[in-house]
């Protein structure tokens, strides 16, 4: 990667600079037992797994539109519940469950930051420009914050927000106007091959994919010659 014309890194959120505190299926079955719905964590995690993959992001021409991302999220896991088998209760009852389980990702303790976000932020910052760039909602805001990780950044953009989620070029184009430079001049750095690695490149942007094993976070610092 050619690194002498970046002048600014877009960071993607979940999966690259923050994790979730425990498997989603444990948060689901937690919440919903207060509310009187029985299941078991492995079943919800697996068909949350599959659910996933076969619904498409939010504001994908290629499926009906949701009139935002909250009832997205609320399509969702209402199909992970009939997935996993789970009797569901009436429409009140799982309306009332929905918002407990909405607000419990935006809780403290939900979300932890990855090990290397801090000082890679601080390094990266110390040189070029940051912005968030993201799929996640609205929420994304509050969870950075309380991880301290907020006042890092410049700008963020969110793709409920601007109206496209990644891989759509246009929320890359709408970060690049916002940040006033051309696209080859910014590195996106996210852990998703399509969404951001194959979106980032249609876009014109460089691209650091972050993983688990392979390449760590904290290997962008390598990557940019700030060690």
């Amino acid at each position: 990667m050619r690194t002498t014309n970046i002048q600014a890194i877009t960071y993607d959120a979940a999966g690259t600079l923050i994790h979730l505190a425990e498997p989603v299926g444990v948060s689901y079955s937690t919440v919903a037992a207060r509310h009187g719905i029985s299941s078991a964590p492995e079943t919800l995690d697996a068909a949350f797994k599959t659910v996933w993959k076969r619904t498409p992001l939010p504001f994908d021409d290629r499926a009906p539109r949701d009139p935002n991302e909250k009832a997205w999220w609320q399509r969702v896991v209402h199909d992970v519940f009939a997935e996993s088998g789970v009797a569901l209760p009436d429409n009140d009852v799982f309306a009332v469950f929905f918002e407990d389980l909405y607000e419990h990702f935006e809780t403290p303790g939900t979300w932890l930051a990855d090990p290397d976000a801090e000082e890679v932020l601080a390094k990266t910052g110390e040189k070029y420009r940051l912005a968030v760039l993201s799929n996640f909602d609205a929420r994304l805001r509050r969870i950075l914050s309380d991880l301290s990780l907020l006042g890092y950044f410049e700008k963020v953009f969110l793709s409920c927000e601007i109206g496209a989620s990644k891989p759509d070029s246009k929320i890359f184009e709408t970060a690049a106007r916002g940040l006033e430079l051309a696209p080859e001049s910014i590195l996106h750095v996210g852990d998703d091959p399509e969404c951001d690695g194959d979106g980032s490149a249609r876009a014109g942007f460089h691209h650091f994919r972050v993983g688990n094993t392979t390449s760590p976070l904290g290997k962008l610092i390598d990557e940019l010659s700030l060690a």
